[in-house]
């Protein structure tokens, strides 16, 4: 059981076309939303933005299908879109972030947004 779940996570490592649900670059930020295996569900929506996190990755909702995931990708590109928000909560449950924490990495759950010289 754990053989077949390494394989499957090896075979779409390299495989982001097929994973992905949407993509989408909005106010000098990155939404991506696709299929992953490392968590406790199959799709998540993922926000980098200089602004969140020093530039690193926050996954911000987590679908058990498809249309779920594409539906949550739209309502994230909007939000960002109309007004970005003053905090991203991290809902990651990743195997890797998992094991980090297990040796004593830090768990930050909400990265507020900075704001750049001009307000943004």
């Amino acid at each position: 059981m754990i053989a077949e779940g390494l394989l499957d996570m090896f075979d779409m490592i390299g495989n982001y076309e097929e994973r992905k649900v949407a993509n989408t670059e909005v106010k000098g930020g990155v939404i991506d939303t696709c299929r992953v295996t490392d968590s406790s569900r199959p799709f998540e929506t993922g926000i980098q933005h200089e602004g969140y996190n020093d530039g690193q990755w926050v996954i911000v909702e987590m679908y058990d299908d498809k249309e779920s995931a594409a539906a949550g990708h739209e309502k994230w590109v909007q939000k960002f879109s109309k007004n970005p928000p003053q905090e991203l909560r991290d809902v990651s449950t990743c195997s890797i972030k998992k094991l980090a924490e297990a040796f004593g990495a830090p768990r930050k759950e909400t990265h507020r947004r900075k704001r750049n010289k001009n307000g943004v």
